[in-house]
């Protein structure tokens, strides 16, 4: 579940706060080519290239859901900071992402 921070998902959701801040930082630093040197810039330089070789996500290569009430869980609506009990705000999301350049290509 979101272990209490219901009202913060409503306000952001699982794709603008773990996916895109999150999980493309983490992406970017693995598929990047080294930098030319270890400062900000020059990582920040790969990272970009990187990032600018990803094939935008579709409905194809992205899944997202609400966590619901399993077990002793509660569910994302059965959480007390969750205002809307009717929300649709999606709290879980899976994505494949390709980056098409040289060093990922067929990977």
């Amino acid at each position: 579940g979101t272990q209490g921070r219901g009202g913060y998902f409503d306000e952001y959701g699982i794709i603008r706060d773990v996916l895109q801040n999150h999980l493309l930082q983490v992406m970017a630093l693995v598929a990047m080519e080294q930098p030319l040197s270890f400062s900000a810039g020059d990582i920040r330089a790969e990272k970009l290239k990187v990032l600018k070789c990803v094939q935008p996500l579709t409905l194809d290569t992205l899944c997202t859901g609400q966590y619901v009430c399993c077990g002793n869980s509660p569910g994302y609506l059965e959480e007390p900071t969750v205002v809307d009990k009717q929300s649709r705000t999606e709290t879980f999301a899976a994505a494949v992402l390709h980056v098409h350049n040289p060093r990922w290509e067929g990977v």
